[in-house]
């Protein structure tokens, strides 16, 4: 279970989606659940271009 107070960051939800045992479809409706669709899809898609970063080596 997430927990996703408003302090959640797209860096600490980038670290989530990089752990390998992360269960990604129950996590993104935890997260729609607790933050409303629009909200849980913008922090979603900022923590998923984070982690693209991550994995390419891109500092950007």
């Amino acid at each position: 279970m997430i927990h996703a107070a408003p302090a959640l960051t797209a860096e600490q939800l980038a670290d989530l989606l990089l752990t390998p045992d992360v269960n990604e479809p129950a996590m993104v409706a935890e997260l729609a659940a607790e933050l409303g669709a629009r909200p849980a899809r913008r922090l979603l898609a900022a923590a998923h271009g984070i982690a693209a970063n991550r994995l390419w080596g891109d500092p950007a």
